[in-house]
């Protein structure tokens, strides 16, 4: 693996623990360092297999109720 890779992995780990605390798409592209949302949108799909978007979602769909 190389450090780009690594570095990636590490930014769309850190997004997934933002995203399923509630942060939107846009704040969490900037808080990990990417210069658009598009470009954590793309990193994100090829990691995970879905979008941003979608997991956030999936997450608020599939959270026990407080």
């Amino acid at each position: 693996m190389t450090f780009y890779e690594w570095r990636t992995q590490l930014r769309v780990h850190h997004a997934l623990v933002l995203l399923a605390d509630g942060h939107d798409v846009t704040r969490t592209a900037h808080t990990c360092g990417w210069a658009n949302p598009s470009s954590l949108i793309a990193a994100f799909t090829k990691i995970t297999g879905s979008t941003p978007g979608a997991y956030r979602a999936d997450r608020r769909n599939t959270a026990p109720e407080r």
